[in-house]
C-alpha cells in the first residue's frame, strides 16, 4: 500500500468503456486502506454511489443529521449529493474496501440489498463469501488492463449476488405479495412451454408452494396450474390456426412428451380435439 497523510491505501480509478456504459452498472473508483489515527473524510458530497465495507477497526459515519458507529463487518453506502463524513477510532483504526459505482441499475441493486438514502448503514453484514469476492476484486484491480471490463463487470455482479444472499438472510428485502405474484406471472409467461411446474415457479420466487398457490389464486382468480395451462392452450390454438405446424410439432413445442398427452389435455380444455379444432378453422 502507498502511504498518504492519513492512511495507507490502494486507489483505482476507472473510466467506463462502451461495453460498461451499455450495461446497467459500471465502476467509478475503488480502493482499500488502513487508516491512520488522524483519518477523516469530509464533510463532502459525491455524485455517484459508493459502497464501503468495514473489514476491521471502528469509527463513525455521519450522513446529513444521521450518525452511526462503525464496526468490523459493517456495510455502508454514500449516496449522490448527500453531505457525509466518516472518521476512524484513533485506538482501533478502520480498515476499508470501497467500490464507487454508477449506471441505471445502481439504485435498484442497492435497494435490493436494503440500502437507501434513509437506510445507508447495515451492521454485521459482511460474510466470508463477501470477503472472498472483495479479495478477487482487489486482485483484479491490481492487475487490470484496458481490456478487462468483462472480468471487472462479472466480479462486480458476483459481489452483488453475494450481497443479495446476505440481505435475504437478514430479511432486509422482504418480497411483497404483489411483487412476487407479478414476478411469478412473468416467469410463467416466459417459460410455460419449457415444461415448468407450479413447484418450479414457487421455488424460483422463494415461496412455499402451498402458500404461493393460495395467494396467487386469491389475487389472480385462477390457480397457478390453471394459469400455466391457459397459456399453453392459447399458444396451441394460435399455432393450430396458423396451419404452419403439425399437431406433433405443437405438442413437443409446448413441453408435452407425446401427441396423446397433448391431445387429451387440449380436448379437455377446449371441448374438441386438435384435429377437430383445425377442421373448424378450415371450415
Amino acid at each position: 500500500m502507498q502511504e498518504f497523510s492519513h492512511e495507507y491505501a490502494y486507489h483505482w480509478f476507472f473510466y467506463p468503456t462502451s461495453i460498461e456504459k451499455g450495461g446497467g452498472i459500471w465502476p467509478i473508483r475503488s480502493g482499500c486502506n488502513v487508516a491512520k489515527p488522524n483519518f477523516k473524510i469530509g464533510p463532502r458530497i459525491i455524485n455517484y454511489y459508493s459502497l464501503h465495507f468495514v473489514l476491521g477497526g471502528e469509527g463513525e459515519i455521519t450522513l446529513g443529521e444521521s450518525k452511526n458507529r462503525l464496526r468490523s463487518g459493517d456495510l455502508f453506502c454514500l449516496f449522490p449529493n448527500q453531505t457525509h463524513q466518516y472518521i476512524t477510532d484513533p485506538d482501533n483504526s478502520l480498515e476499508l474496501f470501497w467500490l464507487a459505482i454508477d449506471g441505471k441499475q445502481a439504485s435498484s441493486l442497492l435497494n435490493r440489498i436494503g440500502l437507501t438514502e434513509h437506510s445507508y448503514h447495515i451492521p454485521d453484514f459482511i460474510t466470508i463469501e463477501i470477503t472472498n469476492v472483495i479479495d478477487e476484486l482487489i486482485k483484479q484491480f491490481k492487475e487490470m488492463g484496458k481490456d478487462d471490463e468483462f472480468i471487472r463487470l462479472s466480479l462486480i455482479y458476483k459481489l452483488f449476488h453475494s450481497l443479495s444472499i446476505r440481505a435475504k438472510e437478514k430479511n432486509l428485502t422482504p418480497i411483497t405479495s404483489g411483487k412476487w405474484i407479478q414476478l411469478s406471472k412473468q416467469y410463467m409467461d416466459m417459460h410455460f412451454a419449457d415444461g415448468i411446474t407450479v413447484n418450479d415457479v414457487a421455488k424460483y420466487i422463494g415461496i412455499h408452494r402451498s402458500h404461493f398457490t393460495t395467494r396467487f389464486t386469491s389475487e389472480i382468480g385462477v390457480s397457478p396450474s390453471h394459469y400455466l395451462l391457459a397459456l399453453k392452450m392459447k399458444k396451441a390454438s394460435a399455432m393450430i390456426s396458423d396451419r404452419s405446424f403439425t399437431i406433433t410439432e405443437i405438442a413437443f413445442s409446448l413441453g408435452y412428451s407425446d401427441l396423446y398427452s397433448f391431445s387429451k389435455v387440449f380436448k379437455k380444455y377446449t371441448g374438441v380435439s386438435p384435429k377437430q379444432f383445425l377442421a373448424k378453422k378450415k371450415g
